[in-house]
């Protein structure tokens, strides 16, 4: 393993002093991270297996003792498993990876390593016979403390039989009569104990099926009593048999227990499969252990796979090994990272890489959203992981799966698990609420309110919609978001009103007062909790926003600076900071406009800001059929007031100081809109800020007989939108939605630098961002109108879409289900609540 003539050359200085090279490298040189050999870094080896440091021991010693067998790689440039795997007999272990490839190995350039470019195209790979049934053989690794094959097993086996001949192994002794119990749906059976584990009963199965018959086969999967089947895999094998692929698995994993801080292992949204395969396997490479796999619990190889002479060496080489650890990154890594290598295009069936071990995390419940089929019962016979509240798992799965059979699970669970380990494996962090408080009879104030919440159990499934704090109308993102789960029986809707009654249709649906002694006690126990501006003007009570998901859909997509960032909010940054601290998540339209909210709602981290584009959109972009019917009412109403004339907007932002900031129109403008809306056939309708109380502009314009087209009068904005003909602004977001209808807007900038430069400031150049005229005087407006129906030119419509294109990542009406689908996933995956402390705010 020690390369004198190496040693020598790489330091000079140790050669002019005439000693020994072992000697000196065993004394000085590893203490000065010098370099036995060009296949050992001494600082590479102490610094990925820190253990080792901390002994004091020196790396080469400790590696030919011991390191190269627990597969801790000497260098960035040699994989011990790797080369061992490839190059050797895995089954032994009487020669040393490294050592045979400095004596052999180097003279036939034997590589030490996979490339470390590694990518597979999409769609390459084996494909079935088109209309031919897939012939597939299964090898079935059992295993039972007690000797017995139990229900869910045979439950198992039986399905597995539907779709493949199935061949079974217990590394187990079984008591007498008990492999009786699968003789009917299995081509052969035995059990012995032999230690090997899942790896070593697949391969004893190989062996007593014989790879000639296997062989006659299109597909051969490897698959473990692990799991509970949960439902038929019918759905698996139909989508996977259209893929092609040379193998494939039912979900990938990046990262085991040892690996599981990691940098590489923290990623925290799931991954697009195809991202994976094209773009991040040769990062994995890059990884001191690779920890790339797909689950060995059930797995299937095609015939490429299967004719391997390399496959099947692997597979007859399965021994036993010392530690559970070599066993994962042997054989489940170990396969992974051999087909990868080399060029077998893998698939599977979830279509995305999970955060961190999904199966035995929160991250699970999400997995059966795709179809998954199985459970881990190390989830919850184990929970290594500590996830909090498992107690209610069977109710979780049944959410998803009506047809899960929770019995045979919990029967095999009684009698296999210790009672108390499972009840503390299945509480971690929560207990069961005997009896929940009936609603109070009288308004609770802020004190007991908190303490109330405190008590009050949260239910992931209830989704609370406060309606407008400034108008009362029930509209918008919120509205959106709840007309797509409105038919959901597995979630219950709470509409919290104010001083407007809300008439909305729907299953399991309440609408309550939100200041009224029912609506606090529906609110407390609300997991989900949608808003549009702050928690403390939306939900008036001390919501503890520790016990709930606060999710802010705000209300557009922001030009303005608003919150953190907003010129006139310096003053009170603490506060506007705890307020933001309280949300779980804000939602955004692009990836511009992430940035811009994740600035504005600070201390908010940037992964929580969800790029989902904003549900109220999908009003715009539906089909006029498929909105709510108040919204076709509205539509109608507003088409019978336009009696065919074409219908101009004007809708000016808010400012703070009101009636004293807004433009006054001289008479002599006022007779120019009047002659240009009868030339043009247009009716003017004026909708104000909402948080407006001065409605100077409907007092003004009243003469030009405008249309009051406020909150009041037609709630849902998206209406006019889709009526409209064109858009009068000055700085109102408005004309970033209004900019997926295609139709023309001008913006009336009379206060631009007073407004954008002292009261709020903006995120954007308004003239780079905004899709038509900006117009400083009343003289530039008049032109802007009069050129306002022409035609516009292809440069225009160019600029017009490449301006769109900054702040929709989407055009099209799904935002609300991908909203739905980001809160499901957080319910899910995080639960309920937030950390107390984020970048160091209380929440």
């Amino acid at each position: 393993m020690f390369d004198a003539a190496y040693y020598i050359e790489q330091y000079p200085d140790v050669a002019a002093t005439g000693a020994d090279p072992l000697d000196h490298y065993l004394r000085h040189g590893a203490m000065e991270g010098r370099n036995p050999s060009a296949m050992f870094d001494t600082r590479y080896y102490l610094d990925n297996n820190p253990d080792i440091a901390r002994l004091d021991i020196n790396p080469l010693v400790h590696f030919c003792a011991q390191g190269w067998k627990e597969l801790r790689n000497p260098s960035r440039w040699f994989d011990i498993w790797w080369y061992w795997s490839t190059h050797l007999d895995p089954s032994l272990e009487s020669t040393n990876p490294l050592g045979h490839y400095q004596t052999v190995g180097r003279l036939k350039e034997l590589d030490t390593r996979p490339s470390d470019r590694l990518s597979q195209l999409a769609g390459s790979g084996h494909r079935h016979v088109a209309a031919t049934p897939v012939k597939r053989v299964c090898l079935f690794a059992g295993y039972d403390r007690d000797g017995i094959v139990d229900d869910y097993v045979i439950a198992y086996v039986r399905e597995l039989s539907r779709h493949a001949d199935v061949y079974y192994f217990a590394d187990s002794d079984m008591r007498p009569g008990e492999l009786d119990k699968l003789e009917a749906f299995t081509k052969g059976t035995w059990a012995m104990r032999h230690g090997q584990y899942d790896f070593g009963s697949y391969s004893q199965l190989a062996a007593k099926v014989g790879w000639e018959v296997i062989a006659g086969y299109d597909e051969l999967l490897l698959v473990n009593d692990s799991c509970y089947l949960l439902r038929e895999l019918d759905d698996v094998f139909a989508r996977m048999d259209g893929k092609a692929c040379d193998w494939w698995g039912l979900q990938a994993t990046k990262g085991i227990v040892a690996t599981s801080r990691k940098p590489s292992n923290r990623f925290q949204q799931p991954i697009p499969m195809e991202a994976v395969r094209s773009s991040l396997l040769q990062n994995f490479e890059r990884d001191y252990q690779y920890d790339f796999h797909i689950g060995s619990y059930f797995v299937a190889y095609r015939r490429p796979v299967i004719d391997d002479p390399e496959f099947r060496r692997l597979l007859d080489s399965v021994v036993p090994q010392d530690s559970k650890k070599n066993l994962i990154l042997k054989y489940e890594v170990g396969f992974t990272r051999h087909l990868i290598a080399r060029g077998y295009a893998f698939e599977t069936f979830v279509g995305s890489l999970y955060p961190f071990h999904p199966i035995f995390t929160n991250w699970y419940f999400r997995l059966l959203d795709e179809g998954f089929p199985l459970l881990k019962r190390y989830l919850l016979s184990e929970n290594h992981y500590a996830i909090p509240g498992l107690h209610d798992w069977a109710e979780r799965i049944r959410h998803k799966i009506p047809e899960m059979d929770a019995e045979i699970i919990q029967n095999n669970l009684d009698r296999v698990v210790d009672p108390e380990r499972l009840y503390r494996n299945l509480h971690i962090g929560s207990e069961r609420l005997i009896d929940d408080a009936p609603p109070p009879e009288e308004l609770l104030d802020d004190e007991a309110f908190l303490a109330a919440d405190q008590t009050s159990p949260k239910y992931g499934d209830w989704w609370a919609f406060p309606v407008c704090a400034f108008t009362g109308v029930f509209s918008g993102n919120e509205r959106a978001v709840f007309e797509q789960v409105k038919n959901d029986p597995l979630i219950h809707k709470i509409v919290l009103t104010r001083d407007k009654p809300i008439d909305v249709d729907g299953v399991n649906v309440e609408v309550l007062p939100l200041e009224g002694p029912l609506g606090q006690h529906r609110l407390m126990r609300a997991g989900n909790i949608f808003i549009k501006h702050s928690p403390t003007r939306n939900l008036v009570y001390p919501v503890a926003s520790s016990l709930h998901n606060i999710i802010n859909l705000w209300h557009g997509i922001p030009f303005k600076r608003i919150g953190y960032v907003s010129a006139d909010m310096q003053d009170r940054l603490d506060r506007i900071a705890l307020e933001h601290a309280r949300c779980r998540a804000v939602i955004s339209s692009s990836k511009i406009d992430t940035l811009a909210m994740a600035t504005a709602f600070y201390p908010l981290p940037y992964s929580e800001v969800w790029n989902t584009g904003l549900p109220r959109n999908d009003f715009i972009l539906r089909k006029f059929a498929l909105l709510p019917a108040d919204m076709q009412e509205q539509a109608a109403r507003l088409q019978a007031m336009l009696q065919g004339r074409r219908l101009v907007l004007f809708m000016p932002t808010f400012r703070n100081a009101q009636e004293d900031a807004y433009y006054r129109f001289s008479g002599e403008e006022i007779e120019f809109l009047r002659d240009w809306l009868r030339r043009n056939n247009a009716v003017l309708g004026i909708r104000e800020h909402m948080a407006d109380s001065a409605r100077v502009y409907g007092q003004q314009l009243g003469a030009l007989d405008t249309l009051d087209l406020s909150d009041d009068a037609f709630p849902n904005v998206e209406v006019l939108y889709r009526a409209s003909s064109a858009l009068v602004t000055d700085y109102s977001s408005s004309f970033i939605d209004y900019m997926l209808t295609g139709k023309p807007a001008v913006s009336f900038a009379y206060d631009y630098d007073s407004y954008l430069g002292v009261e709020r400031g903006a995120f954007y150049d308004l003239e780079f961002v905004f899709p038509g005229p900006v117009c400083r005087t009343f003289p530039q407006l008049r032109d802007a109108l009069d050129a306002l129906f022409a035609p516009p030119a292809s440069m225009d419509l160019a600029r017009t879409e490449w301006k769109r294109q900054l702040f929709f990542d989407q055009i099209d009406d799904q935002s609300s289900a991908r909203v739905v689908a980001r809160v499901k996933q957080l319910t899910d995956c995080g639960g309920t609540g937030k950390p107390l402390i984020i970048n160091g705010f209380q929440a």
